[in-house]
C-alpha cells in the first residue's frame, strides 16, 4: 500500500510541473544582443594586438578605434610588442665599393626597398651638400638611423684618422653631426659604429656612436704595436658626448696581450654578429672581438686552422644568425666558399659545416666565362644569411645564400658592388592616446 501511494504522488507531481508549450516559451532566457569586437576584454584583446604579424599591421590596427589606439601608445604594450616582434626592415642602403665597383659609381647610396614603402621618403637629399660629396660615406645602420663618416686619412701612413660623423634619419629627414674629440683626432681609426642607448631604443634624439681606435706606442724604443681603444659618444644634453670606455690597459677590460699590428692595413672590419663587433687581425690568425652590449669588453677569437691564410682583407666573413645561435666563419681560399661553425664547448673550436666549389656552382649562370677564377674570388657584402662574390676578372656578382649555399644572380642585391645597410621603419610609432569613453566603446 505505501508502494503505491509513493507511486501516485510521484504521478501527481510530474503532473504538476508539467508547463505547457506557451509557458516553455515565456520561461526561455531572451536572445542575448548583437556582440562585436568591443565585447572582447582587455587581457584577451592585448594578446591579440601584441601577437600582429608586424609595427605595420600594429599602425593599421591603431586606426581602427580609439580603444585600440589606445592600447598600441601604451608604453607598457609597446615594451611587450617589442620583446614579441623586431621592427621590420624597410629595406637596404647599398653602397659603391670603389674596391670591387669597376668603374666605380658615385652619389648617394642607392635605397632597395625590402617592404611596399615609397623610396623617396628614404632619400638622404635632406642632408646638407657637403656631407653628400664623394668625401663621406655610409659607415653604418641601426634600426632606423643612418651613420656617415667623413673619410681623413693619415699624411704619412695613409691609415684612417678619427673621422667627422653624422646621424640621420631618413624617414623623419633630421640629422645631428657629431665631432670627433680632441684628444682623439690624430688616432687611427679601424670602425664607427652605431649603438642603442642602452635600453633597446635607437632612434633620433636615443642612440650612441662607437668608434674603435688603434693606440700606437710613439716611443722610438717601442715595439710599434697597436692597443685597441673604444671610446663612446651619448647624444643628448644631459651628460651627452664622448667617453673612452674600453682599453687595452683597463683591468679587466682587455688582456694586455692583445697587440695590433703596425700597421692598420692589415686589421679589417669583418662582421657584427651574435652582439659582437668583428676585425681580422693579419698574420695572426684570430679575430679581435668587441662585446656590443658593454663596449667595454675586448677579446681574441682564435680562427679556425683551415680558415687561415695570408691576410688578403677580402677572403673572410663573420655571420650570425643561424637557429643554432652559433658564430660562423665564412672563408674564401682556392675559389672554395668553406662556412665553419663554433661549438658551444669549452674549448670553443670549430667546424667545418658546409664546402662550395665556385668555378663549378656558377658554370650556366647568365653572363659566366670561362676565364673567371683563374684567381681568387673576392667577398663583397655578407649578411646572416647570404654572401655577396665576385671573381677577380671582372665585376660579376653573384649570391650564394647559406641555408642551402644554393648560387644565384638574379636578386636585385646582386648590382650593387659594395656593403648593404639595413634601415628598419622607425619604432615605437609616434601615436598620442585618446582619452577614455565613459560608457560603452565605439570605433569613431
Amino acid at each position: 500500500m505505501a508502494t503505491a501511494r509513493r507511486h501516485r504522488r510521484s504521478d501527481k507531481q510530474l503532473k504538476g510541473n508539467k508547463r505547457s508549450p506557451k509557458q516553455r516559451r515565456e520561461a526561455r532566457p531572451a536572445p542575448a544582443g548583437p556582440t562585436s569586437v568591443h565585447d572582447v576584454p582587455d587581457p584577451l584583446l592585448e594578446l591579440i594586438l601584441v601577437r600582429l604579424h608586424s609595427s605595420a599591421c600594429l599602425l593599421r590596427a591603431a586606426a581602427a578605434c580609439k580603444r585600440w589606439r589606445r592600447f598600441v601608445a601604451d608604453a607598457g604594450f609597446i615594451s611587450r610588442f617589442r620583446s614579441f616582434r623586431a621592427a621590420p626592415v624597410a629595406g637596404y642602403y647599398h653602397t659603391s665599393d670603389p674596391f670591387y665597383a669597376r668603374p666605380p659609381s658615385t652619389g648617394d647610396p642607392t635605397f632597395v626597398p625590402s617592404l611596399p614603402v615609397d623610396r623617396g621618403r628614404f632619400s638622404l637629399d635632406f642632408l646638407p651638400d657637403g656631407v653628400r660629396d664623394s668625401s663621406w660615406e655610409l659607415a653604418d645602420s641601426r634600426g632606423s638611423l643612418l651613420l656617415l663618416a667623413r673619410k681623413r686619412l693619415d699624411d704619412w701612413s695613409g691609415a684612417r684618422l678619427f673621422p667627422d660623423l653624422v646621424v640621420c634619419e631618413p624617414l623623419t629627414r633630421r640629422h645631428q653631426g657629431i665631432l670627433r674629440p680632441v684628444n682623439r683626432s690624430s688616432r687611427h681609426c679601424i670602425g664607427v659604429f652605431l649603438l642603442d642607448d642602452g635600453t633597446g631604443d635607437v632612434s633620433m634624439p636615443s642612440f650612441r656612436v662607437l668608434a674603435v681606435l688603434c693606440m700606437y706606442d710613439n716611443d722610438p724604443l717601442g715595439d710599434g704595436l697597436g692597443k685597441p681603444l673604444a671610446c663612446v659618444f651619448t647624444s643628448g644634453s644631459d651628460g651627452g658626448g664622448w667617453r673612452t670606455s674600453a682599453s687595452a690597459g683597463s683591468v679587466g677590460v682587455a688582456a694586455a696581450n692583445i697587440a695590433l699590428p703596425r700597421t692598420t692595413d692589415h686589421i679589417s672590419f669583418v662582421g657584427r654578429a651574435n652582439g659582437a663587433l668583428h676585425w681580422e687581425i693579419g698574420d695572426v690568425g684570430a679575430l679581435l672581438s668587441l662585446d656590443e652590449a658593454t663596449a667595454t669588453t675586448f677579446s681574441l677569437v682564435p680562427l679556425p686552422a683551415d680558415a687561415w691564410s695570408p691576410y688578403r682583407g677580402w677572403c673572410l666573413r663573420v655571420v650570425g644568425g643561424g637557429e643554432d645561435g652559433a658564430l660562423r666563419v665564412v672563408h674564401l681560399i682556392n675559389n672554395d666558399l668553406k662556412v665553419f661553425v663554433r661549438l658551444r664547448s669549452d674549448d670553443g673550436g670549430w667546424v667545418l659545416e658546409k664546402l662550395l666549389r665556385l668555378p663549378e656552382a656558377t658554370r650556366g649562370l647568365p653572363g659566366h666565362e670561362d676565364r673567371f677564377f683563374r684567381r681568387e674570388a673576392m667577398i663583397v657584402d655578407a649578411h646572416d644569411t647570404y654572401v655577396l662574390v665576385t671573381p677577380q676578372e671582372e665585376t660579376w656578382l653573384f649570391s650564394v645564400e647559406l641555408e642551402t649555399m644554393a648560387v644565384e644572380r638574379e636578386h636585385e642585391r646582386n648590382r650593387y658592388a659594395g656593403a648593404s645597410y639595413p634601415c628598419q621603419l622607425p619604432w615605437p610609432p609616434a601615436l598620442e592616446a585618446c582619452p577614455a569613453h565613459r560608457g560603452r566603446r565605439r570605433c569613431r
